[in-house]
């Protein structure tokens, strides 16, 4: 009897040896991974780039850092005891687990299919992508290639989604997200597309009202770390810009909000690393000073009307902001300029 429960269990331990090495740490099989041919990357009809696509269980994932760097998020940390990667394009920062059925974009949850841990390499399936980089991904059978849409102008519905939380990530409402698709219920299922609505819908104004403090270690005046802010500012006229610039390319390189980052960390203010989170310290102001923050979405890259970019208020009407086009620069009259007025959400005091 003890020897055949010994065989019993020697089985029983023979059987979990096996299924963990088919299966990695994330319930992935092995075996059912499909690698496919380098596939070129098309952002609205445009080949930008290559990837190393793979399909399991009859779904595309691509790698998620190779992606996450070809849509210009290259600022990016790894946690490896949770398998976890928060990139940043400077705009808003999407942190990912491997595994996990929600990730985050900015302060944000979002339903995702689960990204997979494979060869110590992340992957993230298309749709996942979507959710997450405000994209619309597909797979072209015919020429293999990976079509990237941005910014998105449709979203897939994923598990656990509900046409309120879709409408909250996307900064509309529940009856425009119904008119555009022609929904007479809010019944919606898995793997639908969603036609989202106008960009000019979309405006994220909730960082508005929030009023996190601020670590000041200036022994300055007010009026003295505002006129510094602005001389710290124009030392950097002229450097050029990075989606997700790191602290290793400045002061030559810089995205928005790495920039006013370390102009004010140059006075003794600690701003966090977004424009996002930035958006969210400070006080709101609608008549303007040298040396408030002003915050503008941005609907040539997203659709969701999220708070994009930050510049720094001179007192004279114009703002200088590192800029996509021109890098660190000063635009005059921004309050009056046809680019930046239709795009401009609020303005926040962080001196005061």
């Amino acid at each position: 009897m003890k020897m055949q429960r010994w065989k019993n269990l020697r089985g029983m331990i023979m059987a979990s040896l096996i299924v963990g090495l088919l299966w990695n740490g994330t319930g992935t099989a092995h075996a059912q991974v499909q690698n496919l041919p380098t596939a070129g990357v098309f952002i609205n009809g445009k080949v930008v780039n290559g990837i190393n696509p793979i399909m399991l269980e009859g779904v595309y994932y691509v790698p998620f850092v190779q992606l996450a760097k070809i849509l210009g998020y290259n600022h990016i940390v790894f946690e490896e005891k949770t398998l976890t990667y928060e990139v940043t394009d400077g705009s808003t920062s999407v942190r990912a687990t491997m595994g996990g059925t929600q990730a985050k974009k900015g302060n944000e949850y979002v339903n995702i299919k689960p990204p997979r841990w494979i060869n110590n390499t992340a992957y993230i399936s298309l749709d996942a992508s979507g959710a997450l980089f405000n994209v619309y991904m597909t797979f072209k059978k015919d020429n293999g290639s990976i079509q990237i849409q941005k910014p998105a102008q449709q979203y897939v519905v994923h598990t656990g989604d509900s046409l309120w939380r879709i409408a909250q990530l996307h900064h509309v409402t529940v009856d425009e997200l119904k008119t555009t698709n022609n929904l007479t219920s809010n019944i919606i299922k898995d793997g639908q597309i969603l036609k989202l609505p106008s960009s000019n819908l979309a405006k994220e104004m909730e960082p508005a009202k929030e009023q996190e403090p601020i670590q000041n270690n200036s022994n300055s005046s007010v009026d003295a770390q505002r006129q510094k802010v602005i001389d710290v500012a124009k030392q950097y006229i002229g450097a050029g810009y990075k989606y997700g610039a790191t602290a290793a390319d400045a002061p030559k390189l810089f995205d928005c909000s790495s920039y006013t980052q370390l102009v004010f960390q140059q006075v003794g203010i600690s701003l966090p690393r977004v424009s996002r989170d930035q958006a969210s310290k400070g006080t709101t102001v609608t008549s303007l000073m040298k040396g408030d923050l002003m915050f503008f979405t941005n609907k040539d890259q997203y659709t969701d009307g999220r708070v994009s970019h930050v510049g720094i208020y001179m007192g004279d009407g114009s703002m200088i902001h590192a800029s996509t086009s021109a890098g660190v620069t000063i635009t005059k009259n921004v309050l009056s300029n046809s680019y930046w007025k239709p795009n401009y959400l609020f303005s926040k005091r962080i001196i005061k």
